[in-house]
């Protein structure tokens, strides 16, 4: 082989090399860390008025569940088994799991399987028994007791090393589309108390899953962000949260399109379409 040969040889290889890795890094999403953090600013919705409102259901979306704030013994969340399985699911979070798990396995040729959904105060306890605290939470701390958490894996693909696998990449890139985030993201470890888990998806429903995404947050830093009377607009969502004794509707929304949830904290977030 000539010298030329050679070094075209090393140079084709070293562009290969460089293409797998950035294709890694943006399915995994870990090319976003390399750019800067994008400021985290919704434009606020100014309304003329906001009407006060006794709300007829509460959605779960937004229960915030971790070391500070808890579940009581007595909480009962809404659960149905997963289409025709035996699986446990949050009531809220079949249809949007059920379409991820199509997309997958219509679109990668792979399945996506479910190692842990709800479990019960006392499951959570056996779990925490069996398992200790570097693996797991607390009963009252784990958001497998609101149902609207569920882990995943693919064959040969499971734990850490789901994100190695090319579902895996998919997930964590995309699960915002279908209402859900990596609840505990890599770096983030200070501040949710728990360290990243690419396997552990939560659902908190749209729109908050894709600003959560947009803008790298933790559900904690989304839920701090609101202020108690103040009006978001995101797309064509307004948002707001209110303390459970003064629940507002503000003018121009559809009100047929607007939802409840409790956060855990003593308030309750209020969203909808503009009208």
């Amino acid at each position: 082989m000539s010298k030329k040969t050679k070094i075209i040889a090393i140079a084709v290889t070293a562009v290969v090399l460089l293409a797998l890795a950035a294709g890694y890094l943006y399915w995994t999403g870990a090319f976003d860390k390399f750019l800067p953090r994008k400021a985290f600013v919704l434009e606020e919705y100014h309304a003329s008025d906001a009407a006060a409102i006794e709300p007829e259901e509460y959605v779960p979306d937004l229960i915030l569940v971790n070391k500070q704030h808890t579940l009581s013994e007595d909480y009962e969340p809404d659960i149905v088994f997963y289409r025709d399985t035996d699986v446990p699911m949050g009531r809220a979070i079949v249809d949007a799991y059920g379409e991820l798990s199509d997309y997958i396995r219509n679109n990668m040729n792979d399945r996506l399987f479910v190692s842990s959904t709800y479990r019960s105060y006392d499951e959570q306890q056996r779990v925490f028994d069996e398992e200790g605290s570097d693996v797991a939470a607390l009963p009252g701390e784990s958001e497998h007791q609101t149902g609207l958490a569920v882990d995943v894996y693919v064959k040969n693909f499971a734990g850490k090393g789901f994100i190695q696998s090319k579902v895996g990449m998919y997930v964590n890139k995309s699960c915002q589309d279908y209402g859900f985030i990596i609840r505990y993201p890599e770096g983030k470890e200070d501040i949710t108390g728990f360290e990243y888990e690419p396997w552990h998806l939560r659902y908190v429903g749209h729109p908050h899953a894709e600003i959560i995404a947009e803008y790298d947050l933790t559900l904690e830093e989304y839920l701090g962000y609101f202020a108690a009377g103040k009006w978001y607009k995101y797309g064509d969502y307004v948002i707001g949260m209110c303390s459970e004794d003064d629940i507002k509707i503000p003018t121009g929304v559809d009100q047929d399109s607007v939802k409840f949830s409790k956060d855990n904290r003593g308030n309750v977030f209020v969203w909808g379409k503009i009208a």
